[in-house]
C-alpha cells in the first residue's frame, strides 16, 4: 500500500471520511496479467517504475538472487527515509564496544558484567567479518581495536576491516559504508531479543518447585 500511493501521488489515510481530493492519487493504466500461472496487478503511473527480472540455474540459487535483490532495495529504502551513513567493516561495532568497556569501569557491581558482555556482542560482528574474509577473528579485532585506538580521536571511530587489503583502514575514506537506521534497528532487535530470553528465565525459575537440601547423616 505505501509503495502504491508513492507511485500515484496519494496519502494514507486511516479514516475515509477524512479524504480529500488532495489526497486521491492518479495513475495511467491498471490492468491484470498471468505470468507463468500467476496473477500480476499491474499499474501504471506517472512516476514510472522498473521490473527486475531474476534468473539462476536452480530454484535455490534463484530464490537466494530475490532474497539478496530484496535486501539491497529494503536498505536503499530505509537510506532513501533516513539519508544517514555510519562507516562500515566493523568500525561503528568496535567503536562502541569501546565506549561500552570504558563505561563499565565506572560501574559497581554485577552490572559491570552485563555491560562487558553487551561489548562483547558487538564485536562478534568485526569477528564473523574477519571469519568470512578467511582472517583470524582474534588478531584482527586486536588489530581494529589498536588502530582505532591511536587514531585521531575524531576519525578513531572509522577504522574498521578492509576485507580486499585484509587489514583495519579508514572507512570513510575507502567508501564502506551502511546506513544509520539499519544498524540501530539491528542492534535494537538484538537487544530486545536477548532481553526476552532473560525475562523467560526468570520465569522458569520463579516456577521451579522448591527443592529441599540434602541434610548430612547425624548418625
Amino acid at each position: 500500500m505505501d509503495l502504491l500511493a508513492r507511485g500515484c501521488g496519494a496519502t494514507l489515510l486511516y479514516d475515509v471520511k477524512g479524504a480529500t481530493a488532495s489526497d486521491l492519487g492518479v495513475f495511467i493504466e491498471s490492468r491484470n496479467e498471468m505470468w507463468n500461472g500467476v496473477a500480476h496487478w499491474i499499474v501504471n503511473t506517472e512516476e514510472g517504475g522498473a521490473t527486475f527480472i531474476a534468473r539462476g540455474s536452480t530454484t535455490d540459487v534463484l530464490g537466494e538472487v530475490e532474497r539478496c535483490f530484496a535486501d539491497a532495495l529494503g536498505v536503499a529504502c530505509q537510506l532513501l527515509e533516513e539519508p544517514l551513513l555510519l562507516a562500515g567493516g566493523g568500525a561503528t561495532q568496535v567503536a562502541l564496544a569501546r565506549k561500552l568497556r570504558r563505561y563499565a569501569e565506572t560501574i559497581p557491581g554485577r552490572e559491570q558484567l552485563a555491560i562487558e558482555a553487551f561489548a562483547d556482542a558487538l564485536e562478534i560482528i568485526p569477528r564473523v567479518l574477519a571469519e568470512n574474509a578467511g582472517l583470524d577473528p582474534i588478531n584482527t579485532l586486536l588489530e581494529v581495536v589498536a588502530s582505532q585506538s591511536n587514531a585521531n580521536e575524531d576519525v578513531s571511530h572509522h577504522f574498521g576491516l578492509d576485507v580486499n587489503t585484509k587489514t583495519p583502514a579508514n572507512m570513510i575514506e575507502n567508501g564502506v559504508l551502511e546506513p544509520l537506521r539499519i544498524t540501530r534497528q539491528a542492534i535494537s532487535g538484538a537487544t530486545e531479543a536477548a532481553v526476552s530470553i532473560l525475562r523467560i528465565d526468570d520465569v522458569l525459575w520463579a516456577k521451579a518447585d522448591a527443592t529441599v537440601p540434602d541434610l548430612p547423616d547425624m548418625d
